[in-house]
């Protein structure tokens, strides 16, 4: 009897687990943004959660909780019960912490799974109007010879936007002051006005500036030309290595979190970029969507934190 007994209550808990994760999700689903709203990853976060809500059939809320280079966002999801129900939208800061703060409230490899791939914001070289420098080459023959003298604004010390800029200089062989700004806009509207020389930019923040003829775009740091700007070349077009320098946005779950809701939210998301609407409306932001599995993250993961670590090593960068 004992043994009937046992095997009974096997069996119902597995019934259970089964009913539990067919019946994935049953209340609201929060993604948390570890950055203000507004920005790129706020963006492409409400644009995905919309179209969740209606596939999944459940709301799909968007959380900002910015503040200490995303940590405070991400120690939030870290910390929540691994079932599905908190998703944090990450960013190339998720893998270049480790690099630059001496320690961190999490250890995101041993914390978090990796639920999907979502978009990248390619980076592009954009450099003040008042030189008159066309190409990439012309540029780096500017830089080069003002020995040192120019300068280039970014979001912020250790944001992918300064990490850019830093790669740009140690692969073609100049030097530039760094001038930091609270955010893309700030550093972006002193570019327009010629307080400083070039910056490396996301697209969604430069492209009015470059549209109105105040900056020029110069080199995209992509493997492929933005479908939004086709006649920007590649960094590799243009005489530099070949290069995927991007602000990577990226969905992300407490470790833990069942496979059957990691898959559901996979196939949901994957879905979601695939469709007309929803990649014309991010391309229009300077996105370019992504997919794919949770193994294609982690291997991207690694790719990220060889090439981010690498420039953060070489160009001395701190955040703290």
């Amino acid at each position: 009897m004992k043994t009937i007994r046992a095997g009974l209550a096997v069996l119902g808990l597995c019934l259970i687990q089964s009913v539990s994760a067919a019946s994935y999700p049953q209340r609201p689903i929060t993604m948390v943004v570890p950055f203000a709203a507004g920005g790129g990853s706020d963006v492409l976060a409400r644009v995905v959660a919309e179209r969740m809500t209606a596939k999944l059939k459940t709301s799909v809320v968007v959380d900002n909780r910015p503040g200490a280079s995303a940590q405070i966002g991400t120690r939030h999801v870290v910390e929540a019960p691994a079932d599905g129900y908190t998703l944090l939208v990450a960013t190339n800061s998720l893998v270049t912490g480790p690099f630059l703060f001496s320690s961190l409230p999490y250890d995101a490899a041993r914390d978090l799974r990796p639920v999907v791939s979502m978009a990248d914001l390619p980076i592009f070289l954009a450099v003040s109007s008042r030189h008159e420098v066309r190409t990439l080459q012309e540029f780096v023959t500017l830089a080069k010879n003002g020995a040192g003298k120019l300068n280039y604004g970014s979001a912020g010390p250790g944001t992918t936007l300064h990490m850019a800029a830093e790669w740009l200089k140690r692969n073609a062989g100049f030097e530039a002051t760094h001038i930091p700004f609270k955010g893309s806009g700030v550093a972006v509207g002193a570019l327009g006005a010629g307080h400083v020389d070039f910056n490396m930019e996301n697209l969604g923040a430069v492209q009015p500036m470059a549209a109105s003829g105040r900056v020029r775009l110069l080199a995209v740091a992509s493997p492929k030309r933005h479908p939004s700007e086709p006649d920007v070349p590649t960094m590799g077009e243009s005489g530099l290595p070949d290069v995927n320098l991007a602000t990577w946005v990226f969905l992300m779950a407490p470790a833990g979190t069942p496979d059957e809701a990691v898959e559901l939210l996979n196939k949901t998301v994957n879905d979601i970029l695939r469709e007309d609407a929803v990649r014309e409306q991010l391309l229009k932001q300077g996105f370019v969507v992504t997919g794919g599995t949770p193994d294609d993250v982690l291997d991207r993961m690694a790719r990220e934190a060889e090439l981010w670590g690498g420039v953060i090593k070489a160009a001395h960068i701190t955040a703290q």
